[in-house]
């Protein structure tokens, strides 16, 4: 079993921060849950300050987007008889159509935690004239989403293509032509 396998990134002006072991104590009592291991060990590398992914850490807000969300999955009859955590809500307003999009975050801690999956349930423009839209409800493994967006927020697997070379090698003559010239341009 692949074990907590996270890419954190070092980001000296965002750095991650963790949650103490007493906080999400604290978390696990006031929402009566009890935290899957993965969830724990991304609480305590990047619970406070998230610099790719932020979760809620306020009690008062996480209890409101447990209910929010059972309100949806009921509107839809959706994991009825789960057992849910709700760790990130977003809700934007949409000029286009005039409407809040919403996004819900969620674990459904009834399932095994061997490897944790993240549920998201959100709203989605069905057509280009962005009148129409649909609610989806999706997962994936939690530790390859966190992993997925460290990589498009910092490009972590960027690699050189052949495409990259060629531009370079274009680029860099270009460059060196416009330095020359502003460089001649100043002295006279």
């Amino acid at each position: 079993m692949r074990k907590y396998n996270f890419r954190f990134v070092d980001d000296p002006k965002n750095q991650n921060v963790g949650l103490s072991v007493k906080e999400i104590q604290f978390l696990q009592k006031e929402l009566n849950l009890k935290f899957p291991e993965t969830y724990i060990f991304y609480l305590q590398n990047a619970g406070k300050n998230s610099n790719v992914f932020s979760v809620e850490k306020d009690v008062g807000k996480l209890k409101e987007c447990q209910h929010l969300l059972r309100q949806e999955l009921d509107k839809e009859d959706l994991l009825k008889d789960e057992d849910l955590f709700c760790f990130k809500y977003d809700k934007e307003y949409e000029t286009h159509i005039g409407i809040d999009f919403e996004s819900f975050y969620f674990l459904n801690l009834s399932e095994s935690n061997e490897e944790l999956k993240i549920y998201l349930l959100h709203d989605r423009i069905t057509n280009l004239d962005w009148l129409g839209y649909t609610r989806e409800l999706y997962k994936e493994d939690f530790i390859q989403f966190i992993n997925k967006w460290t990589e498009i927020k910092y490009n972590t697997n960027k690699k050189l293509t052949i495409i990259d070379i060629i531009f370079m090698i274009i680029l860099v003559p270009i460059l060196i032509v416009c330095f020359i010239y502003e460089w001649i341009r100043s002295k006279f």
